[in-house]
């Protein structure tokens, strides 16, 4: 399929003999200075953000951004926003953002709009705020067909399962695991979603929760961890029980995190994505659009990115691609 982007923004005007002066007297502002574009994750230091912090800088170096990311040290609503309005009160030129809880972001992203601070959300949305779009790392149907999918094949088509995620304000999660549910009654009916429990971000109440999972259910067939912060909790769970070929893990998980447990059979898969990709997408979509460039309708070209990326106008949403498979095959692959 062949690439298209469209390239749009206001011409520039010659300037005059004065304004090239008064360049000379005070520093240049605005298009003459290289972009300024933050990032604020759910939760700082973990590989998965760490991956798409370098992801970032480097689009940042090849496109002349200058580029910060920082987050809460937890997976806090009230800290994550503090973030937030810390880089719209530093001038940010773009403020890319994944949200922990959307309700409590949509007046402060109200507020950076109105100062003229452009809000894009990347890993997780927030659709019901005025921020610009949405940079995704897959659909959510995809994510939870891919999940429901691949665990399926390995219970034989039947068999309890319980979900653990993060936060429960965190959307994204929230709709991965509509999406696993959906998926499950309409493909695999025999199939039952046992519990849902909702962690701090924390892998040792995530163990826990698994733990409370395998005694509440001995029958118990699959675990899933909604989170890279909940999956090595999972996994761990099952390794301790000894129940390594009776319960599956799996979930949303980055290589780094569970590499091990991927070895050791106590996670036969994971499901995710490339996510130094997700930071160099969201960097170069914030500098285009500081720029007053424009997406076309379809594929994307991005230079240095090998992805089939989207722009879907209607949803206002630039698409990574699809779900990556990660198994004991292919995990020492990537380093993330």
């Amino acid at each position: 399929m062949m690439k298209r982007f469209i390239q749009g923004g206001k011409a520039m005007a010659g300037a005059s003999c004065a304004a090239a002066a008064l360049l000379l007297l005070f520093p240049a502002t605005g298009a003459a200075e290289e972009p300024r574009v933050a990032f604020v994750p759910q939760i700082q230091g973990i590989p998965y953000y760490v991956a798409m912090e370098q992801g970032g800088e480097r689009a940042a170096e090849r496109f002349g951004v200058e580029y910060v990311q920082q987050g809460p040290t937890s997976t806090n609503a009230s800290d994550q926003l503090r973030v937030f309005d810390g880089f719209v009160n530093r001038g940010f030129d773009v403020v890319a953002i994944s949200p922990v809880d959307v309700a409590s972001l949509r007046p402060a992203i109200r507020r950076a709009v109105q100062r003229g601070t452009e809000v894009i959300t990347s890993d997780a949305d927030a659709p019901d705020t005025e921020r610009s779009f949405f940079v995704a790392q897959a659909l959510d149907a995809d994510l939870g067909a891919t999940v429901m999918d691949q665990l399926a094949e390995r219970m034989g088509g039947s068999g309890k399962v319980a979900i653990v995620s993060d936060a429960p304000t965190i959307q994204s999660l929230n709709n991965w695991i509509a999406a696993i549910e959906a998926r499950a009654a309409e493909a695999y009916p025999e199939v039952e979603i046992t519990s849902v429990q909702n962690t701090n971000g924390t892998t040792e109440q995530a163990y826990r929760y698994a733990m409370d999972a395998m005694t509440r259910h001995p029958d118990l067939k699959a675990i899933v961890g909604i989170a890279s912060t909940t999956c090595p909790g999972v996994a761990q769970a099952v390794t301790e029980a000894d129940k390594i070929g009776e319960v599956i893990t799996t979930g949303y998980c980055s290589p780094n995190t569970v590499r091990e447990y991927i070895k050791s059979g106590a996670m036969p898969f994971s499901v995710l994505w490339n996510p130094a990709d997700l930071g160099y997408l969201t960097v170069w979509a914030a500098r285009e659009s500081a720029a007053g460039k424009s997406f076309a309708p379809g594929s994307v070209e991005v230079p240095g990115l090998d992805s089939d990326v989207q722009w879907m106008p209607d949803a206002q949403i630039l698409l990574l691609g699809d779900p990556m498979i990660f198994t004991a095959d292919n995990v020492d692959e990537f380093d993330f």
